[in-house]
């Protein structure tokens, strides 16, 4: 039996493991051998009890579907140079593709909390944690690089959807000699629970800050971003420096699990919304069942750019009462007035409706460049004059409804 399995081309930009389908469920690090297929390095103990396991019937007929510009091999499902027990069949695919919607998570004790966790950690005493993966996120069609960067926190920095991570690179601050860098915050892309659903690591979605001199074109590594940077190059076992968590503006409000969530969000402003909705339809949390209506407006350059988006097709397929997707291209695509797609004029298409869900209580969010917020609020004004209806006044209503989030850097 073969299974079609897409891969990057050096095995190292994305993160996979072999899982078996034995009777019975196998210990974690039943898989972990490594064979030919997978580089020990990127294995990195990935104890993801959220893969598929299938049955053979199912691995037969099973086309792992992937980004257009990962190139393909056939695994043998009957390797016997896979490290693993003979006679049993394993299946090797991506974090990115391989999930199952309601996940067992712990421990349940993060729910118990009355209020969020705030500034444990401080900038003159940050936590040392450990980088277990980062993972390239686009393809190379997209405009820079973003990472997925995965800390191992051992439980002691817990956080809520939608705080933040403060960073402290390596090295000293250029312009207070003998003393650290300054901290950079950046959203926490995962649950409570981690990528791994044990509470003990956190996500980053980090895009590299490169600079290019205008008048040559070239790069000038004196000007990048020093943190970026450093967490893009990171390699599994590094030290990292984290604050806080920190931020409550963003928080997901949990008092109403029927609630409406309108997540606007560019670049790796996506980042707090992939913990929302890994919480809403991934994650089997007792205390929250979301029945509402997540809907998610992403606005990135082009396709090679979109981040997360298997996993947010996976939700629009298993929830499509549930979840609404909406992507803008600007490289790719155009408005209805012949320019080009951003996320403001995605939203334009769907203001009634927009409108009106905001109008029955809906919660609206904003987060990534601060540069995309007088777009959106122009188009919104708009739109609203449209309706013959006075803009500020109704986000002022907004904002003391506390229906009104925004998160821009």
């Amino acid at each position: 039996m073969a299974v079609t399995v897409p891969v990057t081309s050096d095995f190292s930009a994305r993160r996979s493991v072999f899982k078996e389908k034995p009777e019975t469920s196998p210990s974690p690090d039943e898989c972990m051998q490594p064979c030919k297929f997978c580089n020990p390095g990127t294995i990195f103990k990935m104890k993801l009890d959220y893969f598929l396991l299938i049955n053979e019937r199912e691995a037969s007929n099973l086309n792992v579907r992937d980004k257009s510009w990962a190139p393909v091999f056939t695994l043998d499902m009957k390797a016997k140079n896979c490290g693993l027990r003979r006679n049993h069949n394993v299946i090797c695919m991506s974090v990115q593709q391989a999930s199952v919607p309601k996940v067992s998570v712990s421990p349940l004790e993060l729910e118990n909390a009355a209020e969020p966790p705030l500034n444990l950690h401080k900038p003159k005493e940050p936590y040392t944690a450990t980088i277990v993966s980062v993972e390239r996120l686009v393809g190379p069609k997209a405009p820079g690089e973003t990472c997925h960067i995965v800390i191992n926190h051992e439980g002691n920095v817990p956080y809520w959807e939608g705080q933040s991570y403060g960073v402290i690179p390596p090295g000293e601050n250029p312009k207070k000699p003998g003393s650290p860098h300054n901290v950079r915050l950046y959203s926490i892309a995962s649950t409570r629970y981690g990528d791994f659903f044990d509470g003990k690591t956190a996500s980053l979605c980090v895009r590299r800050a490169v600079y290019y001199d205008p008048e040559t074109g070239k790069e000038d590594p004196s000007k990048n971003g020093v943190c970026s940077n450093f967490l893009c190059d990171s390699k599994p076992g590094d030290k990292i420096k984290i604050t806080g968590p920190s931020g409550k503006i963003m928080l997901l409000p949990e008092d109403d699990p029927n609630a409406t969530h309108i997540m606007i969000a560019t670049g790796t402003g996506v980042a707090p919304y992939r913990g929302y909705l890994r919480r809403m339809f991934m994650e089997s949390v007792p205390k929250f069942k979301f029945g509402g209506l997540a809907w998610l407006f992403l606005g990135v350059a082009n396709s090679d750019s979109l981040l997360y988006d298997d996993e947010f097709t996976k939700y629009l397929n298993d929830y499509p009462n549930n979840f609404r997707y909406d992507r803008a291209l600007s490289r790719e695509e155009k408005n209805r007035n012949g320019g080009k797609m951003y996320v403001q004029d995605k939203i334009e298409e769907y203001s009634d409706e927009v409108f009106k869900l905001l109008d029955n209580g809906a919660h609206i969010y904003f987060c990534g460049l601060k540069g995309m917020m007088p777009g959106i609020q122009a188009t919104l004004k708009r739109v609203a004059e449209e309706r013959g209806e006075n803009w500020e006044e109704k986000l002022s209503q907004l904002k003391k409804n506390k229906q009104w989030h925004v998160e821009v850097y």
